[in-house]
């Protein structure tokens, strides 16, 4: 079947081909109602589509976004975040390509040249976990916004969860049922920047209280699963000194903290509160107890790194931040907090 062209739908309803497209694309407000009307009517029935190559040479535009991620579109717990930004960019007439490099430097390199060359007109550029990449030295001066990551460019506008007020919410949390002997387990080095940030959250709320800096406990290297947690959590709930709650890196390090309590026979959060922080689907909220978490913004996190980058583009209006944008995780509270079992 032929494609079906402006000329066509202008013989359709009598009209010039210079008036469909200044309907279609909305560019004339002298146009009267009645003739608007007609001229979708006619494309709807003839099934007219626009010529997205024909208007990227006329605009210079190809209302085309490409998404550069490590991992992040493989895993499941990301998903929110990959539709957030579809979102916007659906609501505003653009199309996100998304490509995952499996973090491989090289892909990065390979991936964005990719796009560069199919003329995207913009670029987020994403990571699994908060962590610094540099991607304003390879987009080439093209727009670019971080998504769950902070750039080389101090200036490119980049979304990330605040970790830092998270955690220290969660410990707050704690403090607020009554505990005063909270332990924090936390994940190995690396090049993640969150782990840090709530280290410094939970220390913050800690020394606000008087209680010194509490205790982090760090494993000495990673571990697939829960398996460290366990182990750094039975050590210290062994302790004479146990720890009445313990704030947990995240979901699937409070798995662990659960193993451990069930071991020794504590109940939680009779004997042991425990707060995880990420809210991963299917995780948290099907523990026993149910998980008390600091859930990641991912979804919203996507629609403002989207609605910035268009900002960069002139598509919306107003200004897109500059630098880091820290954006809320609010606290999920559900069934494993209480007071420690001397205030009952």
């Amino acid at each position: 079947m032929a494609r079906v062209r402006l000329k066509d739908v202008a013989a359709a309803c009598g009209v010039s081909p210079a008036t469909v497209s200044l309907v279609l694309n909305e560019a004339s407000d002298r146009i009267p109602a009645t003739t608007i009307a007609r001229v979708r009517a006619a494309a709807d029935e003839l099934g007219y589509t626009p010529n997205t190559v024909a208007r990227s040479l006329r605009t210079r535009r190809t209302h085309t976004i490409g998404a550069v991620t490590d991992t992040l579109i493989t895993t499941a717990s990301s998903a929110p975040m990959v539709q957030g930004a579809l979102d916007v960019a659906w609501r505003h007439d653009h199309l996100v390509l998304w490509l995952g490099t499996e973090d491989q430097p090289d892909h990065l390199r390979q991936a964005i040249a990719s796009l560069v060359a199919r003329q995207v007109d913009g670029f987020l550029v994403g990571a699994m976990y908060h962590r610094r990449l540099p991607f304003a030295s390879l987009t080439q001066g093209i727009p670019t916004v971080g998504l769950n990551a902070v750039s080389d460019d101090p200036a490119a506008p980049c979304f990330v969860p605040d970790d830092f007020g998270a955690a220290h919410a969660a410990v707050r949390l704690l403090l607020d049922h009554g505990h005063r002997r909270i332990a924090h387990i936390s994940e190995p080095h690396g090049d993640g920047l969150a782990r840090q940030l709530r280290v410094d959250g939970f220390r913050a709320a800690l020394s606000e209280a008087g209680l010194g800096e509490g205790r982090v406990l760090v494993p000495p290297h990673w571990h697939e699963g829960s398996g460290f947690a366990e182990e750094l959590a039975l050590r210290a709930l062994d302790a004479p000194d146990r720890p009445t709650a313990i704030f947990a890196f995240n979901d699937i390090a409070a798995i662990g903290v659960y193993h451990a309590a069930r071991r020794l026979g504590l109940s939680i959060p009779d004997d042991l509160s425990v707060v995880g922080f990420d809210d991963y689907v299917n995780v948290a909220s099907e523990l026993y107890p149910k998980l008390t978490t600091m859930a990641l913004p991912h979804r919203r996190m996507g629609q403002l790194a989207t609605e910035a980058l268009l900002a960069r583009l002139g598509v919306l209006d107003g200004e897109a931040p500059e630098g880091v944008t820290r954006v809320a995780c609010p606290p999920v509270v559900r069934d494993s907090i209480a007071p420690p079992p001397r205030d009952r």
